[in-house]
C-alpha cells in the first residue's frame, strides 16, 4: 500500500472514530483541487494542524508534536505514521509545498493557506490574526504618553484613592499609574480584587487629563457580561470623590455590537478603514475574547487609542481558538518589570518594587516579535491585583479557589483536614454507597435542586397573579434566578447539559414548581430558563444571554424576559426564539461572565480532558456566596486538579 493510501485509510477510520473532524479530514482534499500536492505527510500535516484549532490551540508546534504526538494532538497517532515526522521530513515537505508559506521575516505577505515560522504550523488567518495582535500591542506600548498634565498623576491618584493605607503596596493605584502611561494595558486579578473599581478611578484620572471630550467605549464579550459591568461600574461611580464622577459612562454593550458585527459575515463594520470613534477603549472579560476577535478589536482601534483589558488570566480561555489573556499575562505574579518599568511605577508607592523587577533576559523593552523575549514586552502593560475584597481569608469559596490554582489536591479532599470541613460557605456532595451513581437517584443533588431553584420559580406562583408592574415583576423573577445555577463540565452524558436538564426539569415538576404539556418534555412553559445559543441581531439577544419564560400578567400568554444590558426589559415571544437551550444545568463555559449566589459544580463520574484546572476555578469562582461540589467520584475532581489547560501559540 502507498503511503498516500495508508494515510487516506487512516483518515476514514479517524473520522469514524471522531478522533479527526470531517473538515479536518476534508481540507487537504479541497486545497489540493486549488493547488496540487503529491507528498502525504503534507496532507497529514494538514489535517493534525486544522484539528489543532478544532482543538483551540492557533498553532501545531512541530517539535512538541515530534515528541510527544499522542499528547499534542489526544488521541493515539498511528505508529507508522509516527514515522513520519521526522525532523528533515517535515522541513523539507513544508519548503517545498505549495500549500505552505514559510516565514523568514514577519512582514512578508501571506499568500498560501498554510504558514510555518518559528517552528509552528498555521492555518493562514490564525497567522495573519496572531501578528496583527502582537504587532498592535508591541506599537501601543511602545508608543510615549507625556506626563506633564497638570494636576500630576500623583495628585489624581491621591483623589480617587484617599481611603488607601501604607500598609502594603496598593496594586490598584499602581494598576492606575501604570495604564495612564500606556497605550496598552491589562488589569488581571481573581474574583473581588477590584478591577472594576480601579478601571472607573482609572476612567476618572484619565477624564481630569484630557478633558469632557474624551470618548470612552466600554464593552465585554457577552450580554451578561455587559450587563454585569455596567451594574459594577454604576456602583464604583458613586464611591468617587464627587467632582470627579462626572462623564463616565456607564453604558456598556458586547463587543460584536461595538465593533458593528455583521449577520453571516466574519467581518465587522469598524476596521482600519472605519476605525472605531473612540480614545479610550475598555474591554472586560478578556479572557473570554479569542484570538481573531482580539485582531478584529485591534484593527478597529485608531492608532492613537487607548486599550485596557481587565480579567481574571486563570479563568477559562476562549471557546474559540487562542487564549490571549492567558498568554499576554504569563509571568504576572512575578511582575517581571524592568529597569525603566520599575522608575515608572516607584514614585507611586512608598514599599520597594524591586521583588517584582524581571532577571536580566526580561530587562529589554526593544521590539521583540518572536521568541522568548515577546512576553517580557507584556509584563510591562500588566498589573495583577492580588488581594481580594470579596473573598478574604475567612471566605472558603476563596481559599477552595486559591488552593485549585495551587494544585493542592491535599486541601481538596474530603475528610477532617480538607477546606471543605473547615468552612461553612463550601460543601462536597457525594452519592452514598446505597445510591447507584446516577443523578436521578442522588437524593442529596435532587434536594439541593429543588431547593435552589424554588427562589425564582416560587416568585413566579406567588406573584404572577397579583398585577404588580409588568416590568417589575419580571426584574425579580430575574433577580430571584441569579440566587442559584447548576454548572456542568460537559455537554453529554448523564452528568451533562443535556442527562441533567432532563432529571432536573422532572424533579421540579414533582415538587410542584412548573407544570409541562403532558410529552412534551421541550415544551415552552412557565419557570422554563433558557439561554440563547447565536446572536439576534434582529431581536438584539447575544449569545449567552439568560432568559426566564413568564406568563404575561395582561395577556395570559407566555413570553421569555431578558434584562439588557442597559436594565430594561425585553419580552419576547418563544415562537421567535429558535437557537436557545434550557438552562438549569449550564456549562462552565457558558457561565463565563456571570454570578449567582450559589454555584452548584457537578462533576462526572470519569476523567475526560475538558476536566481541568482552568475550568474548576472558573466554576468555583462564579459563586459570591456559597459554593458546592458534586463529585460522584472525588478522584475525578482531584484528577480535574492536577490537568491543565495548554493551548499552542506564538504570542
Amino acid at each position: 500500500m502507498s503511503a498516500m493510501n495508508t494515510l487516506q485509510a487512516w483518515l476514514r477510520q479517524a473520522a469514524a472514530e471522531r478522533s479527526l473532524r470531517p473538515i479536518d479530514t476534508e481540507l487537504p482534499s479541497t486545497l489540493h483541487k486549488l493547488e496540487a500536492e503529491e507528498n502525504p505527510l503534507c496532507w497529514l500535516l494538514c489535517c493534525l494542524v486544522s484539528h489543532q484549532y478544532g482543538r483551540g490551540h492557533s498553532c501545531l508546534r512541530i517539535e512538541e508534536l515530534q515528541h510527544t504526538p499522542d499528547f499534542v494532538l489526544g488521541f493515539a497517532l498511528p505508529d507508522d505514521l509516527k514515522l513520519w515526522l521526522e525532523p528533515k521530513a517535515i522541513a523539507a515537505a513544508l519548503q517545498q509545498s505549495d500549500w505552505v508559506q514559510c516565514m523568514e521575516k514577519n512582514t512578508e505577505s501571506v499568500e498560501k493557506p498554510l504558514v510555518y515560522a518559528a517552528g509552528r504550523l498555521y492555518l493562514a488567518r490564525l497567522w495573519k490574526a496572531e501578528q496583527g495582535v502582537a504587532e498592535a500591542i508591541q506599537t501601543r506600548i511602545q508608543m510615549p504618553i507625556a506626563n506633564d498634565s497638570e494636576p500630576p498623576l500623583a495628585e489624581l491618584l491621591k483623589r480617587v484613592f484617599a481611603e488607601s493605607n501604607d500598609s502594603s503596596i496598593d496594586w490598584q493605584a499602581l494598576a492606575c499609574a501604570m495604564a495612564a502611561q500606556r497605550k496598552f494595558a491589562i488589569i488581571t486579578g481573581g474574583p473581588g480584587t477590584g478591577k472594576t473599581t480601579t478601571v472607573v478611578r482609572l476612567l476618572a484620572i484619565l477624564r481630569q487629563k484630557y478633558g469632557d471630550n474624551l470618548r470612552i467605549l466600554l464593552a465585554a464579550p457577552t450580554g451578561k457580561a455587559a450587563a454585569r459591568l455596567t451594574e459594577s461600574i454604576s456602583g464604583a461611580i458613586n464611591r468617587l470623590p464627587e467632582t470627579m464622577q462626572k462623564g463616565i459612562p456607564t453604558e456598556v454593550t458586547t463587543l460584536h455590537k461595538m465593533l458593528g458585527a455583521r449577520p453571516f459575515r466574519r467581518s465587522f463594520k469598524h476596521s482600519g478603514e472605519n476605525p472605531l470613534p473612540a480614545d479610550v477603549v475598555v474591554v472586560d472579560e478578556a479572557s473570554m475574547v479569542d484570538l481573531e476577535m482580539m485582531a478584529a478589536l485591534m484593527n478597529a482601534l485608531p492608532a492613537n487609542t487607548q486599550l485596557i483589558l481587565l480579567g481574571d488570566k486563570d479563568q477559562l480561555a476562549s471557546v474559540e481558538a487562542g487564549s490571549v489573556l492567558g498568554d499576554l499575562c504569563k509571568g504576572a505574579e512575578e511582575g517581571r518589570y524592568s529597569t525603566n518599568t520599575l522608575a515608572m511605577l516607584q514614585p507611586y508607592t512608598p514599599h520597594s518594587l524591586a521583588a517584582f523587577g524581571g532577571s536580566a533576559s526580561y530587562a529589554s523593552e526593544s521590539h521583540a516579535s518572536e521568541g522568548e523575549e515577546a512576553p517580557s514586552m507584556y509584563n510591562q502593560a500588566t498589573v495583577m491585583l492580588r488581594e481580594s475584597h470579596r473573598f478574604g481569608a475567612d471566605s472558603g469559596i476563596g481559599n477552595l479557589a486559591r488552593a485549585v490554582n495551587a494544585g493542592d489536591i491535599q486541601r481538596l479532599r474530603g475528610g477532617s483536614e480538607s477546606l471543605f470541613a473547615a468552612f461553612a460557605d463550601i460543601e462536597l456532595l457525594s452519592p452514598s454507597a446505597k445510591e447507584s451513581g446516577q443523578a436521578n437517584d442522588f437524593a442529596a443533588l435532587r434536594k439541593l435542586v429543588v431547593q435552589g431553584y424554588r427562589a425564582y420559580l416560587g416568585q413566579i406562583t406567588e406573584s404572577d397573579t397579583e398585577m404588580v408592574a409588568r416590568d417589575q415583576w419580571a426584574r425579580e423573577v430575574l433577580t430571584a434566578h441569579r440566587s442559584f445555577q447548576l454548572l456542568v463540565a460537559l455537554r453529554k452524558g448523564p452528568w451533562g447539559v443535556q442527562g441533567l436538564n432532563d432529571v432536573v426539569a422532572d424533579w421540579l415538576e414533582s415538587a410542584g414548581l412548573i407544570t409541562r404539556a403532558p410529552g412534551r418534555t421541550k415544551s415552552w412553559y412557565a419557570g422554563r430558563p433558557v439561554m440563547v445559543q447565536r446572536n439576534n441581531y434582529t431581536l438584539n439577544l447575544m449569545n449567552g444571554d439568560i432568559g426566564i419564560t413568564l406568563r404575561d400578567p395582561e395577556t395570559g400568554k407566555l413570553r421569555v424576559v431578558f434584562e439588557q444590558a442597559d436594565g430594561r426589559i425585553k419580552w419576547v415571544l418563544p415562537s421567535r426564539l429558535s437557537d436557545v437551550e434550557t438552562v438549569y444545568a449550564l456549562t462552565v463555559h457558558k457561565s463565563q461572565g456571570s454570578e449567582f449566589a450559589h454555584t452548584v459544580l457537578v462533576m462526572p463520574d470519569e476523567i475526560n480532558p475538558v476536566l481541568t484546572r482552568e475550568l474548576v476555578y472558573t466554576g468555583i469562582t462564579r459563586a459570591s456566596k456559597r459554593f458546592t461540589l458534586v463529585a460522584a467520584k472525588p478522584a475525578v475532581f482531584a484528577q480535574a486538579v492536577q490537568q491543565r489547560v495548554i493551548r499552542s501559540s506564538g504570542l
